[in-house]
């Protein structure tokens, strides 16, 4: 049940009920496993559930590389601003310095943000939500971090164990999503803390711990508990009967006197039938159990009324339009009908394309962060809105953090403000926000900026700069807010090459964004 199939409706399942009532047997993962990766029956009725000990993780992967140095931007009296305006060039945001060809009359642009610490930094003039955020505390940056499967510094990087296909997309995608840089890939990190914890953690479980909106994914593919998709709006469904089942069932849920209502009652006590080969018996596992998570993941998305909360004027108010908000804002749902999903834990992924700009990178990017910007601030408000209405939630419970495939070049490859566009590097700067984010402030170490600097690749690399915090170090502070114990053997599986670099959980490690 792909998300990828477009013939499939977006179809909200048939109501069927309060989800107190509902109970879902196991699901198999895949028919060549056959294996069970859910063995929870209970009803989320059960007395022992307690919607409050809920927690869930988001990730808003940027497809194609943001450019990084466009979010995070030194400005006025900043001892980079004069370098940024400089090299930036045709590409640079308005940052109170005078350049002769780009910005003569010396404007700035960006949205000043105050960093304790730090000279002045404004962000990129889309991110208006964002910045709103970091100045309320309830927004982070950790600055430049990427794959490494090592320590790297720029007078060892001749000689160190580099990423696998460094600058590669795909090669960069796939090792942020596992966080194991110098291995080929057998599984995301969200995959390894749902295999590791899913049965402790969702002892009630009723559908995945892991929901993706944004289709398959590496970060949480490859472990034992699959990845169950929905579309923007919803559970997908079965594909041949019509707009939201309109051509086989009515609206009580009975099946219509029509073709397409014959087939899909002949359809559904076929897939009830036991069948004696395990192959076959496996394919009609897989669609029982998807049919069932349809009805589950319809009736979560529902709560919200029952709870006197509109996501849609939410993200109305916010301008959230396109897919990037859409998937947020059936994140937003599923997150407020939680009970009917039956877990304490869960891990959504959701992503935005489109940012691989190595041209005319000054039309595209500013709408780009602006959707991204306005999405972000609706779900941010979704899940206060949600703390005000579900007594049994608070704004603490859901951190969100923002991934990419890398950072570009700090310089551009043209002279012309239309057509230039920068291209692969590699440290990023990356964001997370909620409750239990210690807001306001730069995590990490930010990097010297310019060409040729101690944290430039060598060799003209034209600004790429060597990450000083790893995937593997973000990513665990990430993994022990939800709940993976820091030192334990849990998060040396999840995170095997951890132990290669500095201590995310020391004191002094500025890591502590959780």
């Amino acid at each position: 049940m792909s998300r990828n199939l477009n013939s499939l409706s977006r179809r909200q399942f048939i109501k069927a009920g309060t989800c107190g009532a509902m109970t879902v047997g196991p699901l198999v993962n895949t028919i060549a496993q056959l294996s069970l990766i859910n063995s929870a029956t209970a009803s989320t009725g059960d007395p022992a559930y307690d919607p409050s000990d809920y927690k869930a993780l988001v990730c808003i992967f940027l497809g194609g590389g943001c450019d990084a140095n466009n979010i995070l931007i030194p400005r006025t009296t900043n001892p980079y601003a004069d370098v940024y305006a400089e090299d930036r060039a045709a590409v640079a945001i308005a940052n109170g310095i005078v350049n002769a060809t780009y910005n003569p009359a010396g404007d700035d642009l960006t949205i000043p943000i105050t960093v304790p610490g730090q000279s002045p930094f404004g962000l990129h003039p889309s991110l208006v939500n964002i910045a709103s955020m970091f100045s309320a505390n309830e927004a982070a940056f950790i600055t430049n971090v990427g794959t490494l499967a090592e320590p790297t510094t720029q007078s060892a990087y001749s000689t160190a164990n580099l990423p696998k296909q460094l600058f590669s997309h795909s090669d960069q995608v796939t090792e942020w999503m596992s966080s194991i840089a110098d291995q080929p890939y057998t599984s995301g990190w969200g995959a390894r803390v749902a295999d590791l914890y899913n049965d402790t953690w969702n002892e009630h479980s009723q559908t995945s711990m892991l929901i993706t909106a944004a289709g398959s994914n590496r970060f949480q593919g490859g472990g034992q508990n699959s990845q169950y998709a929905v579309s923007s709006s919803g559970a997908i469904s079965l594909a041949g009967f019509g707009a939201d089942y309109g051509d086989a069932v009515d609206a009580g849920g009975n099946y219509q006197s029509t073709p397409a209502g014959n087939r899909f009652k002949a359809f559904e006590r076929i897939m009830q039938y036991s069948q004696g080969h395990i192959i076959e018996e496996g394919y009609n596992e897989v669609i029982r159990s998807a049919r069932k998570n349809e009805a589950l993941i319809t009736e979560a998305m529902a709560v919200e009324s029952s709870l006197g909360i509109d996501f849609d004027a939410i993200w109305s108010n916010y301008g959230a339009t396109g897919e990037i908000a859409e998937e947020l804002k059936a994140v937003a749902r599923l997150i407020a009908g939680r009970s009917c999903l039956g877990n304490n834990r869960q891990i959504f992924f959701v992503q935005m394309g489109g940012y691989d700009n190595h041209s005319s990178i000054n039309t595209s990017l500013p709408n780009l962060l602006s959707g991204l910007d306005n999405a972000v601030g609706a779900f941010n408000a979704a899940m206060k809105e949600l703390d005000l209405k579900d007594s049994d939630f608070s704004y603490n419970k859901v951190t969100t953090f923002e991934a990419s495939d890398f950072n570009r070049t700090w310089t551009p490859n043209k002279t012309s403000v239309d057509s230039a566009g920068t291209d692969h590097a590699w440290g990023t700067h990356t964001f997370a926000f909620g409750g239990a984010v210690n807001g306001g402030n730069f995590y990490g170490t930010y990097p010297e900026l310019g060409i040729g600097s101690t944290s430039d690749v060598p060799s003209g690399a034209r600004g790429r700069w060597i990450p000083t915090t790893s995937v593997d170090q973000l990513s665990a502070r990430l993994a022990n807010w939800f709940g993976v114990p820091a030192g334990s053997s849990e998060m040396e599986t999840i995170f095997p090459n951890l132990y290669r670099f500095d201590d995310p959980f020391a004191p002094g490690s500025n890591l502590d964004f959780l």
